[in-house]
């Protein structure tokens, strides 16, 4: 496969298997984000790996901001109406918490912006990448509360939560949503040359 056929192949998975992801499979999905670029090559990315069942229960803890009806028509895996929430959390076996610290990335020697927020997304889609080619499903989540995150997780006070991975087989009998994860949009509507613009 080439990149192109594991980008089409990629969709966000909202019901995972229980079977663990194998320890040969997460050590390539870490070693792809390991390789990713980074701003002068500083590395800021720092990868919390939450597998276990007293780990993952945390995540259901901060992936939740109580109930939405249109978020539960749009993922209905994730209503939970009867304890007024929806819980962002869709039974994987593996879930990769991407952060960055603070500390260690470049900045911007003019605006003073740190690097480590871009560094750490192009982290997490090498990661994500390699899973899909591995065969394994994902999602890509940054609907959840940072601040209990790292409550829950003790993370040092410079790391910086970006986003987290799902990865894990999809459940039997799954299929991607047709709304979230249909066709794209013809090239001419997000890419631009020759001085056009909407």
């Amino acid at each position: 496969m080439d990149y192109m056929d594991i980008s089409r192949m990629r969709h966000t998975v909202r019901r995972f298997g229980p079977e663990p992801v194998s320890e040969e499979d997460l050590g390539r999905i870490l070693e792809a984000g390991r390789w990713a670029p980074t701003a002068v090559n500083a590395q800021p990315q720092r990868i919390v790996v939450i597998d276990t069942p007293e780990e993952l229960a945390k995540v259901r803890e901060f992936c939740t901001f109580g109930y939405s009806e249109k978020y539960a028509e749009l993922s209905p895996e994730a209503a939970d109406p009867e304890n007024g929430r929806n819980v962002y959390y869709y039974g994987a076996p593996l879930v990769l918490l991407v952060c960055y610290d603070e500390d260690a990335c470049w900045r911007h020697p003019k605006t003073g912006r740190p690097s480590g927020e871009t560094d750490a997304t192009i982290v997490a889609v090498n990661m994500m990448m390699e899973a899909v080619s591995l065969g394994l499903g994902t999602a890509w989540i940054s609907y959840f509360d940072p601040e209990k995150a790292r409550s829950l997780l003790d993370l040092p006070d410079s790391w910086r939560t970006v986003c987290m991975l799902y990865v894990g087989k999809p459940a039997e009998g799954w299929t991607p949503n047709a709304h979230l994860s249909g066709a794209r949009k013809p090239i001419e509507e997000t890419c631009f040359r020759d001085g056009r613009r909407p």
